[in-house]
């Protein structure tokens, strides 16, 4: 399945997700963007479902001199994830996983610092303080899932603030990525799961790059549209 864009997959991804949704607990719902390229998807979804919108600033931690390459992730509420089936661990040295788990720990304070101060950033010039997850059904948002790393990381942030239920929402995905999501997760809600999977940009017309004030303009966007459903219930 090919996407227009990323507010073409949200649109049809939420006409899934209204498979299990009901307005009449709209205000038990919320919806996770993951910055940047996760927001125009949330918010297409958002805006369909009546439901509130928020982010979860999660970026993955790079295996050394492959930025690419997603070991773990790290979120901006100190969450930090780690994928150990990377390849080579096991015939490491002791000097090696010495030098290994030192370059985990510097990098995922370096992550840390810079998804507080990113999320941070985006809310403040939003204009709107972050809302509770607490026992909230929250809706987890990506534009596609490769390795998983990222949204694992959402997962394990919203559950720590406190979700009464959590859903992971991608229009397409890995099957490697699902089969290790799955167990996290109360439920994962995608539209494609092509084998073998390719880069997630080949899977969109459009995958220009989401700008910051974009994901500004999200957060302010998706404030009344809770308020907009309760008044025509």
């Amino acid at each position: 399945m090919i996407f227009r864009d990323r507010a073409d997959a949200g649109a049809k991804l939420a006409e899934k997700l209204k498979a299990s949704f009901t307005a009449s607990n709209t205000n038990s719902y919320c919806i996770v963007g993951l910055p940047r390229g996760g927001v125009p998807v949330a918010l297409a979804i958002a805006k369909q479902l009546g439901c509130p919108l928020e982010i979860i600033e999660s970026k993955k931690l790079p295996y050394p001199g492959q930025p690419e390459f997603a070991i773990g992730a790290v979120s901006a509420d100190g969450v930090v994830v780690l994928n150990h089936d990377v390849p080579g661990q096991e015939k490491m040295t002791e000097l090696e996983r010495t030098r290994w788990h030192d370059y985990i720990e510097q990098q995922s304070k370096q992550l840390l610092d810079k998804t507080k101060t990113l999320e941070a950033q985006f809310y403040c010039l939003a204009g709107r303080s972050k809302a509770s997850l607490t026992g909230k059904i929250v809706i987890i948002v990506d534009d596609g899932i490769a390795t998983g790393m990222t949204a694992l990381a959402a997962v394990e942030t919203a559950r720590k603030q406190g979700a009464a239920k959590i859903i992971l929402a991608a229009p397409v995905m890995s099957k490697e990525s699902l089969e290790e999501l799955k167990s996290h997760c109360d439920a994962i809600v995608t539209l494609s799961v092509p084998d073998p999977f390719c880069a997630v940009g080949l899977y969109y017309q459009d995958f220009s790059q989401t700008r910051d004030e974009e994901v500004v303009q999200a957060l302010r966007d998706s404030a009344g549209f809770a308020a907009i459903t309760s008044q025509a219930l």
